[in-house]
């Protein structure tokens, strides 16, 4: 009997290949490919009571649309979650409005997130409610007949052959099981499949020694008793969202730790509001207490708040607290180890992979670093594409890891974890789970492909729903004009953006060509220091580069002293340029750039920080 299965399936495994390859898959896509899969594959596996195609841990947004996806290939799935529901941080953040990722692709902005993004949310109205979305996800699974979904369910425990997870332990039910699958996906936040497998990760921002350094965390709440028509006759002679926000953003929070960040107000019903704004800043995610803290503080600073609106706001002034969250929503915790990790300077150049499985837009944000309500965008990308590297653990050959814990550089998950593509990503999983599966390799095993065949890869995540398409696209800096990368000091731009230690704002104008103080090269140069060669820095350079801290026009001969000063030679009196010359510490800058009684560029300071912090490891 084991012997005739493994020959079906071995010629299943072929037909599939050669259908997809030459026959009829080419003319199909979307549902129609949908169904296509699943007469192909339906009732032609026979598998245990406890065995499955491909079991997906979670059920966050990524792992609703992994197991729907890889249901809908005809291939026997399950999906397990802690919950009593599929609502996960939606539901239980009072998450009610989420934007797809648009791209810039050959001066045409496209939607990003098509697929299993537009069905779950496609339908629901802006400002859904959070049983509005449970509703959904709980209609989008029921109509999946390859899909089984157990609830209350709690992983307990792995079985590993090697590279290969062969089955997990879970408890449901009043009774542990063992489950066994061919691929296995993580679709949790906090990854805790993978913590069980061993797969390496940092926290927070530990990639650049900041391991306790995460996003802020968001707080949601609702209140009642909003005047809808005083809003409406408000609106008749202003905008009353702008009003709204500039009131919201006069209020002083109580708590340090709190911010009031682009507050806004969603609709929920006539006189039922979302307000979100709340910020819950420096917080350890990886400290429960220090959460619960936080979480606490939150719900004071609503109370507080919607006292403030109560006086500020004529629409808002009967209003009171209707519901709060469960908990805060948390956007960064862990980033797992892949075999690709993607970085801030991928995001930079809108670099295309082969074998891509989304593409993605949304800035890069430094501004868990800086805090104060204060914008720090790295960049702002046309386009760039996330490798299947990313969601493959470095240590693992059949397990898939999509969402933000995926294998990203702290900052460039700022970007590549917007909720829109995580979901775009759970999907692409559940189909490389499936093409897995049907062609009898491991996920891993996809990375070595031929060119031709990541080719056939791709054509089939593009019929499964996912939209891909070869980029080829230049990040343009507002000051000169010219691609990013063309610029002599872009190989400094990009050092320093994996640090966060620069940011080109919404519009990617860098500055190149502009003018520097004293004061700009001297922050700089100290941050860079301590990022990237931290155990050189020491209180007697933060006492002499406090000194240059001023708004005096830097020049040469001060860019010159200020380097001299830090690394500790002597110089005499206005001799410092010549005596930095003739050590070649400007063997980087091109010649004619830097001189010793002119004006200093931001180019140029960019590439005397580096150098210098380099220098010094």
């Amino acid at each position: 009997m084991k012997r005739e299965r493994l020959i079906k399936n071995l010629l299943l495994a072929v037909i599939f290949f050669l259908v997809l390859r030459f026959g009829i898959i080419p003319l199909l896509t979307g549902s129609s490919f949908r169904e296509y899969m699943n007469r192909i594959t339906a009732g032609r596996y026979n598998f245990a009571e406890n065995e499955y195609a491909i079991i997906v841990v979670g059920s966050e947004p990524e792992g609703i649309a992994a197991a729907v996806s890889s249901a809908r290939t005809g291939l026997k799935t399950l999906l397990i979650t802690e919950d009593s529901d599929l609502g996960s941080y939606i539901k239980h953040s009072m998450m009610v409005e989420i934007k797809p990722d648009e791209g810039l692709i050959e001066g045409k902005k496209e939607n990003l997130n098509r697929g299993f993004y537009q069905e779950l949310f496609g339908n629901l109205r802006m400002g859904f409610t959070s049983q509005d979305y449970v509703e959904s996800v709980k209609k989008l699974t029921k109509q999946e007949k390859n899909l089984d979904v157990l609830y209350n369910c709690r992983l307990t425990g792995v079985v590993l052959d090697d590279r290969l997870l062969k089955s997990i332990r879970v408890y449901a039910d009043g009774e542990e099981r063992v489950l066994s699958a061919s691929s296995f996906i993580d679709a949790t936040q906090r990854g805790t499949l993978l913590e069980l497998c061993n797969v390496p990760f940092t926290t927070g921002s530990g990639d650049i020694g900041l391991p306790g350094t995460y996003m802020p965390l968001e707080f949601n709440f609702m209140v009642s008793g909003v005047k809808w028509q005083d809003m409406r006759q408000i609106q008749k002679t202003s905008d009353f969202v702008i009003e709204f926000r500039d009131v919201l953003m006069g209020y002083q929070p109580f708590n340090k730790r709190t911010k009031i960040e682009t507050p806004t107000f969603i609709e929920q019903s006539e006189d039922q509001f979302i307000i979100s704004g709340i910020r819950q800043w420096g917080v350890d995610v990886d400290d429960p207490e220090d959460v619960k803290k936080a979480y606490d503080d939150a719900l004071d600073e609503a109370a507080l708040l919607t006292a403030y609106m109560k006086t500020a706001l004529v629409p808002f002034s009967e209003c009171k607290i209707e519901a709060v969250p469960d908990e805060l929503f948390i956007p960064e915790y862990r980033h797992y180890t892949g075999r690709y990790t993607l970085t801030v300077s991928d995001i930079l150049e809108n670099r295309d992979f082969a074998g891509k499985i989304a593409l993605a837009s949304s800035p890069v944000d430094a501004g868990k670093f800086v805090g104060n309500r204060l914008s720090y965008t790295i960049a702002d990308p046309n386009v760039y594409a996330i490798p299947l590297g990313c969601i493959i653990p470095v240590n693992l050959d059949n397990v898939l890891m999509p969402g933000a814990k995926a294998s990203f550089r702290s900052l460039a998950a700022t970007s590549a974890g917007y909720i829109p593509t995580r979901i775009t990503m759970g999907e692409s999983a559940g189909l490389t789970a499936a093409w897995s599966f049907l062609s009898r390799k491991a996920p891993a095993e996809i990375l070595s492909m031929t060119p031709e065949q990541i080719k056939d890869y791709e054509d089939y995540l593009k019929k499964g729903g996912i939209y891909l398409k070869d980029i080829s696209e230049s990040l343009i800096d507002a000051s000169t004009g010219q691609p990013l990368t063309e610029s002599w000091a872009y190989p400094y731009i990009r050092e320093l953006a994996e640090y966060g230690l620069i940011a080109g704002g919404s519009n990617n104008d860098f500055r190149l060509d502009s003018e520097s103080s004293c004061d700009v090269l001297a922050i700089l140069l100290k941050n860079a220091i301590v990022k990237m060669s931290p155990s050189a820095y020491s209180f007697r350079m933060s006492n002499v580069l406090q000194e240059y801290e001023t708004s005096d026009r830097l020049n040469g001969e001060k860019v010159a002293a200020m380097i001299l000063d830090v690394i500790g030679i002597s110089y005499e009196s206005g001799k410092a340029f010549e005596t930095a010359s003739n050590m070649n510490l400007f063997s980087k800058v091109p010649d004619g750039i830097l001189v010793k009684n002119s004006g200093v560029t931001m180019d140029v300071v960019y590439c005397i920080a580096v150098e210098t912090a380099l220098m010094l490891q």
